[in-house]
């Protein structure tokens, strides 16, 4: 008989999982007296040298009530065969043994019953008169255990089976184990830091005992371990001991909406990164191993493949169930976009139902049951089964991973050696599956928002060049702000926190008024005071604007800003007396931010070289007139006067001669 053995760490790593069942107990004079039941306890899995034995203990049953065990003689010959007798037992059909015990111990010559002081009852079935029977063909015999009354009515049952291992088989079984240590994201918006040690701790302890697990654990979640608990970080390090890691982007991603909304290139980042942050923090590089989103496409394959993925984990439900076949044991390939092939291991879904039977210790029998049996199968040579920790009962898994231990044709490996099996030891050429099709979230919103972020960040980050080691946290907080396990609202409250934080480190430039400027000469300098009430030195951009003035030196400018005042002097060139302003406004490097603008008032009292020549072509233009001017008034005059005189003693043709003359 398979041996109980209690395994406290296992039974450690399912802690978390467990759930606590309330019972509410009936008024007073209500109370009903419970149903007579079977709660089995253990058995004999293998039929071998030693007798078959079931152990179960029997609850609240009446004394006349008998115990009934029959074997049918028809063997399961498929995992599928097995998983549907332990679902709906049938003692119909020939059967190699039937035969009741009372509870007091008779069996009438088939078999002997004991019952131990815990009051669990040994059934061990008469070997010298059915054991050669049992023995005869390998395979899997359904066996039915039935709790009857005195009148033969069934008052519970519970189905189990016998297997029979042909000694000379070649084939082995072998069984792969993921689990996760994801936690929730340890950098908060607000850049606050936490993380819980304790769940991780406990976890891997559950599986230190020799399980070869590949573990996936955000890298992001060492990142906080490493900031505030370096002692955790510590242990945890070394509980996972250069165990195969899958390969993780930094933080949680739905890697195909982030493909969808045109960010593959943030995805391979934080895979990226995550690599790193292995390598860094736990002295190890993480597998080429990926588990798929249900949403996961083809595309999804080709961006995951550039990130290093070369072997995907996926379930029934995301794979075209005309695409695959019915058990979960057979080679397996997706096409990404580009039709190029990717290993894909399938988690064994079925596998998981049988073990999440309501009675923990009989579902792990039947596991192992289903396990051995497809050995037998026709089709089978060696199989593969791979099981998520996390979603398996503690103890059932007890059981599973103990007849595991006892039975040389089973043997848990690494998820890699699952991923690297021959095809042709597996019964023949990959499977070539496909993926459903499911509609990625939209998060295009989150998406403006993180961009805006970002450059945010980079415009802070040149402001601050070349000290940029604050900027860091900002950095690692937005990268945190794409994890699927935020909603849309919190990881825009993340970009948030980061522009307030921004604006924050960006103000207190000021371009103080001052008084009225008078400039005498065409070309001078212009003063100009910045103030930086910052306690750090700001690069910065100077734009200048006026009219009537010129910027010998271009009308922007490259300054690095001291706490406190700074003052510079711009060269300017008048181009014109009179009143003028010049406006200077400081930006960010590139312009992304204005963080502040003023004026200067200036009158200039100088003449330009324009001016001048303007002037003199003015004065040139009025002395030649005013020389015209003065010659026709005096032409005007001369004639004037003449006239004048003519008047006064005209010259006449008629006049007498003088006198004297003839």
């Amino acid at each position: 008989m398979t041996p109980r053995r209690s395994r406290a760490a296992v039974l450690a790593l399912g802690a978390a999982m467990a759930t606590t069942t309330v019972l509410v107990s009936p008024g007073v004079g209500q109370a009903q007296r419970p149903a007579p039941s079977l709660d089995f306890v253990s058995q004999t899995l293998v039929i071998d040298n030693d007798p078959a034995e079931i152990v179960v203990d029997v609850i609240d049953a009446p004394d006349d009530a008998r115990i009934g065990v029959t074997v049918l003689a028809d063997p399961a010959s498929s995992r599928g065969a097995v998983r549907d007798h332990h679902a709906e037992p049938s003692t119909t059909g020939a059967r190699l043994a039937a035969f009741e015990c009372t509870l007091d111990g008779d069996c009438f010559d088939q078999a002997f019953l004991t019952t131990d002081d815990d009051g669990a009852v040994t059934i061990t079935l008469d070997d010298a008169v059915i054991g050669e029977l049992l023995r005869r063909d390998a395979g899997t015999l359904p066996v039915v255990v039935t709790l009857v009354n005195e009148d033969g009515d069934v008052l519970d049952d519970l189905a189990t089976s016998f297997v029979v291992i042909d000694d000379v088989t070649a084939r082995r079984g072998r069984v792969g184990f993921i689990s996760s240590l994801d936690a929730p994201v340890g950098h908060h918006a607000d850049q606050s830091v936490t993380v819980d040690p304790a769940p991780l701790i406990e976890r891997l302890e559950g599986v230190s005992s020799g399980i070869a697990t590949t573990f996936s654990i955000r890298p992001e979640t060492l990142s906080a371990l490493a900031e505030v608990d370096a002692t955790s970080l510590a242990e945890i390090v070394e509980l996972i001991d250069r165990r195969p890691l899958q390969r993780s982007p930094w933080v949680a991603m739905d890697e195909e909406a982030w493909r969808v909304a045109g960010e593959a290139d943030l995805v391979i980042a934080g895979y990226a990164l995550g690599h790193d942050t292995f390598e860094e923090l736990a002295g190890t590089a993480p597998s080429g191993i990926v588990r798929l989103d249900g949403d996961a496409t083809p595309a999804t394959l080709s961006v995951l493949r550039a990130a290093g993925a070369s072997v995907v984990i996926a379930q029934d439900d995301q794979l075209d169930p005309a695409t695959r076949a019915d058990e979960a044991d057979q080679p397996l390939t997706i096409l990404d976009d580009n039709g190029v092939a990717m290993a894909a291991l399938r988690i064994d879904d079925a596998l998981h139902d049988t073990l999440a039977g309501d009675d923990p210790e009989l579902a792990g029998y039947h596991a192992l049951a289903e396990l051995l049996t497809a050995l037998y199968d026709d089709r089978s040579a060696d199989t593969a089964a791979l099981l998520d920790i996390d979603r398996v009962n503690p103890v059932a898994l007890d059981v599973l991973l103990t007849g595991i231990d006892e039975h040389r044709e089973l043997r848990v490996v690494g998820v890699n050696a699952l991923a690297n099996l021959d095809p042709e030891r597996l019964g023949g050429t990959a499977t070539r599956a496909e993926l459903r099709a499911v509609a990625a979230p939209d998060i295009q919103d989150v998406v403006a928002e993180l961009q805006a972020a970002r450059s945010a960040i980079s415009t802070l980050s040149a402001m601050l060049e070349p000290e940029t080691e604050s900027v860091d946290s900002l950095a690692k907080q937005l990268r945190a702000a794409v994890s699927s396990d935020l909603t849309a609202d919190e990881a825009t409250g993340y970009a948030d926190a980061v522009f307030a934080e921004v604006l924050e480190r960006t103000a207190g430039v000021e371009v103080p008024p001052g008084d009225r400027i008078t400039l005498t000469d065409r070309r001078t300098d212009l003063p100009l005071t910045i103030v930086n009430n910052q306690a750090v030195t700001l690069n910065v951009e100077l734009v200048l604007s006026a009219e009537k003035i010129r910027f010998p030196d271009g009308e922007r400018r490259e300054l690095r800003l001291q706490p406190g005042d700074n003052d510079i002097v711009i060269p300017v060139e008048t181009l014109a007396s009179g009143d003028a302003r010049v406006t200077a406004t400081i930006v960010s490097p590139g312009g992304a931010f204005e963080l502040a603008s003023g004026a200067v008032d200036i009158r200039s009292t100088a003449i330009s070289g324009l001016g001048l020549a303007i002037s003199v072509v003015a004065l040139v233009i009025l002395g030649v007139w005013w020389i015209r001017t003065i010659l026709r008034v005096r032409r005007n005059r001369a004639a004037a006067t003449v006239a004048a005189a003519s008047d006064e003693d005209p010259a006449s043709p008629t006049e007498d001669p003088v006198e004297g003359e003839s």
